[in-house]
């Protein structure tokens, strides 16, 4: 994609503007120095699917994509939930209330799904923080009917699917058939709809331990499935280790379902590696000058889950999404800047 592009030469001029030390990103009465250097441009189209159960991250990348929707970036189209965690749907919604969002589609899988048996340090406090549409996963309709419903409804070549949980939704949605909402099956629809899937889990170059958690180890079946099958571009993360935010929640209001759930999660610790809100950052922000992506090769996942990026053959879908030398401080600092801006819009 050339920066003729308005999603990418927008995020480039975001990105080279942050790196330039010109100003922070955030909210102010005026608009900021980033703002007057950029264009406005139709924002990024966004299905977030999600495990939204054992770790905050999940929820840290869901505020920064409800931030980057206020700034006119993305546009939050639905999100799914890919765990069976009763209160994984339940949690995901209290925080798009918080937002100002209370509407949006959510799903969750209702077939072929497998339970993590992780739980949740935080989603049912969340959840039962304010009164929401679904009570329970099963409550919500079905993710697979969502992302359809959802892609049917888009322009061609316009949506970005951002995964940072289990891949059993776009395995099912590749599974998927025609429907009333649309005549074509689910690859098909995909190419017509999708720009790409930026897709967090793994670790490169290669995790091989089946010991040490990942979250392509809880429907790994999926994964092998989902990484074989998809049709578009699948830009793969794991960073995110090294890179600690979320310690500024505490500027925020008690309130913040966010900071409560960080609070909750992490207990006295300061801070989360970021890896699902890299990714979130990326799929808005894909030229910012913080990135380097790897084409050579192809990430090979194993029957466990487990996976290895292998320098050859070349995919012709596959990305290994990288940092350059240096960037870590700076989209540390971007993260978090971004995750303690309010709500422009508060639920009624």
């Amino acid at each position: 994609m050339t920066l003729n592009h308005p999603i990418t030469r927008r995020a480039a001029l975001q990105g080279i503007a942050a790196w330039a030390g010109v100003a922070r990103f955030a909210h102010a009465a005026e608009p900021s120095t980033v703002d007057r250097f950029v264009e406005k441009q139709p924002p990024v189209r966004i299905i977030f699917d999600t495990d939204m159960d054992s770790d905050c991250d999940d929820a840290g990348a869901l505020a920064l994509l409800h931030v980057l929707a206020d700034r006119g970036e993305a546009e939050i189209l639905a999100v799914a939930a890919s765990s069976l965690y009763r209160w994984s749907v339940p949690c995901i919604e209290a925080i798009n209330r918080y937002y100002g969002r209370p509407d949006l589609p959510i799903g969750a899988p209702k077939r072929d799904a497998v339970d993590s048996h992780a739980g949740s340090k935080y989603a049912r406090a969340i959840a039962e923080s304010v009164a929401t549409r679904w009570q329970a996963n099963t409550d919500a309709p079905d993710a697979t009917e969502v992302y359809r419903r959802t892609l049917a409804s888009q322009p061609d070549h316009s949506v970005v699917i951002v995964s940072v949980g289990d891949l059993t939704n776009i395995r099912n949605l590749l599974r998927s058939g025609p429907d009333n909402h649309s005549g074509l099956a689910g690859p098909e629809l995909v190419r017509r709809k999708v720009i790409r899937w930026v897709c967090m889990g793994g670790r490169y170059p290669s995790h091989l331990d089946p010991r040490v958690f990942g979250n392509f180890k809880t429907d790994p079946a999926a994964t092998v499935e989902a990484a074989r099958d998809w049709p578009l571009e699948v830009v793969f993360s794991g960073l995110g280790d090294n890179i600690l935010t979320g310690s500024r929640l505490k500027e925020t209001p008690p309130k913040n379902p966010v900071r409560r759930a960080y609070e909750l999660y992490l207990g006295k610790q300061p801070a989360r590696p970021s890896w699902d809100l890299i990714a979130v950052l990326y799929a808005v922000r894909p030229d910012a000058p913080f990135w380097r992506r790897r084409t050579e090769g192809y990430n090979h996942i194993f029957p466990n889950g487990t996976n290895e990026w292998r320098s050859e053959p070349d995919s012709s879908t596959h990305v290994l999404l990288e940092l350059v030398a240096g960037a870590d401080e700076e989209v540390g600092r971007t993260i978090d800047e971004l995750i303690i801006q309010p709500p422009r819009h508060i639920a009624p």
